[in-house]
């Protein structure tokens, strides 16, 4: 008799634990897939097309020159325009074919006919980091395709090893690996 009322109850706990893992795995799954469609109709109206994991790679005889990569894409076709969240971009060495430079940024609007692109960020700076390990923060950054140029004329701060400099506004061409900060420039070197 207490064999068969030990079994009544493990029975009854493994039928209720059934049950409280079946409930939980229906919520998660309606969670996700409402997470999923958490895009809303006001977000997608107008767009062509609206893409999860967005990456755009611009190449030269074979030779990859940068790869534009986001989170999210807004693509609108009439307009040439992918309007992206959390953008990563990196730009490479045409001689090398390593990456010569990092770009990250919380938002971007990249002009697919002309392959510009212009990234901004509102919480968080928009972050450029050279190979040499060399950071750059700015609000807003835009890249000319045609003349490999990158510029901002917000205000500018680079981190170098024991160095910050200052400044408003800058120019980099990328061929050259030159930047130039073109206002307001000051240099503070460190002790550490």
């Amino acid at each position: 008799m207490k064999i068969y009322i030990i079994r009544s109850i493990l029975t009854i706990t493994i039928i209720v634990m059934a049950l409280f893992i079946g409930h939980e795995v229906v919520n998660y799954m309606q969670t996700k897939s409402q997470a999923t469609a958490t895009v809303s109709l006001q977000e997608q109206q107008g767009a062509d097309a609206w893409i999860q994991g967005f990456s755009y790679r611009q190449t030269r005889s074979g030779l990859t020159k940068w790869v534009v990569t986001a989170k999210q894409a807004r693509v609108f076709d009439d307009e040439h325009v992918a309007k992206l969240q959390n953008v990563k971009v990196q730009l490479f060495d045409q001689t090398f074919q390593k990456e010569q430079m990092l770009i990250t940024s919380q938002e971007g609007v990249i002009n697919t006919s002309s392959n510009d692109f212009e990234l901004i960020s509102h919480d968080e700076k928009t972050v450029m980091t050279f190979e040499n390990g060399d950071q750059m923060f700015t609000d807003k950054l835009a890249w000319k395709e045609e003349a490999r140029q990158i510029h901002t004329a917000d205000p500018v701060v680079i981190q170098s090893e024991g160095l910050v400099i200052t400044g408003t506004g800058l120019v980099g061409d990328v061929e050259k690996n030159e930047f130039r900060l073109l206002n307001n420039v000051r240099a503070e070197v460190s002790s550490s």
